[in-house]
């Protein structure tokens, strides 16, 4: 569970995976809350607007993910090689990038 970190006006500010110093307090990743934020997020980046750090590391994680998931298509890598937390996030990105139509992945579906 994502733990956030609020404003001054009580929406979410933050989220990380481990408590914030002053803030321990933690959500479902499907809460409307964390998913508002996380729209937020998705909003500013599309309109251009926000640090330029964090629209690298959201691109970076994309290109991560689609790596790791090219190597165990072509069975270089098992999911069991992974520790479980990094099992349970994978699972859940993949969860999520097919309620939404598809892996949207930089390769192509058949390992091309």
């Amino acid at each position: 569970m994502p733990y956030v970190s609020r404003g001054d006006d009580g929406r979410i500010v933050a989220l990380s995976e481990y408590p914030f110093a002053d803030q321990d307090e933690d959500l479902p990743p499907d809460h409307p809350e964390v998913l508002d934020f996380v729209g937020r997020v998705v909003a500013l980046r599309e309109d251009g607007v926000g640090d330029p750090f964090l629209e690298a590391d959201l691109d970076f994680i994309r290109v991560a993910e689609d790596l790791i998931e090219a190597l165990i298509r072509k069975g270089v890598l098992t999911l069991a090689d992974l520790p479980e937390e990094a099992q349970d996030k994978l699972m859940a990105r993949r969860a999520l990038r097919h309620s939404l139509g598809g892996t949207g992945g930089l390769v192509d579906e058949d390992g091309a």
